[in-house]
């Protein structure tokens, strides 16, 4: 999609949404644009370095990020509504070849702990539908 031009994108995208109604199907589908995500994306999963940190419907992951590097992308996107999440993220993105021990977002996470460099997160349930693998998803949901 990131190679069309916006306005086949957008008539692709409305054709796909029509026959998604139509047909009642549900789609994968995958992408790095997060305002056709936004759009298009009835449950999101924000994967980072191969794992998934973050699942939720749409609406309520915008509403309320969770992950810190969800948090992070929506701060990415040119949305003034979207950068009171988070600062722009620090830091060298890890070798895929060569994860970090632990969360695999301490390095460049602005809330990681000794825990999150030994212990990797494991998914759990913070509210209807959403998960989130991150050892202070309760931090993040108060500020």
């Amino acid at each position: 999609m990131s190679a069309l031009d916006l306005s086949i994108q957008a008539q692709i995208l409305n054709l796909l949404v029509a026959l998604k109604r139509a047909f009642a199907l549900s789609y994968l589908f995958i992408s790095h644009d997060l305002s056709v995500v936004r759009y298009f994306g009835d449950r999101v999963l924000v994967m980072y370095l191969g794992r998934i940190v973050e699942s939720a419907p749409a609406a309520r992951l915008w509403s309320a990020p969770l992950h810190p590097y969800t948090r992070a992308l929506m701060a990415a996107v040119p949305d003034p509504a979207r950068r009171r999440h988070a600062a722009p993220m620090a830091g060298d993105l890890p070798s895929p070849q060569d994860v970090p021990p632990g969360c695999r977002f301490h390095p460049r996470c602005p809330l990681a702990s000794e825990r999150c460099r030994v212990e990797e997160p494991l998914p759990r349930l913070f509210a209807p539908a959403h998960e989130v693998a991150c050892h202070h998803a309760e931090i993040v949901a108060q500020s």
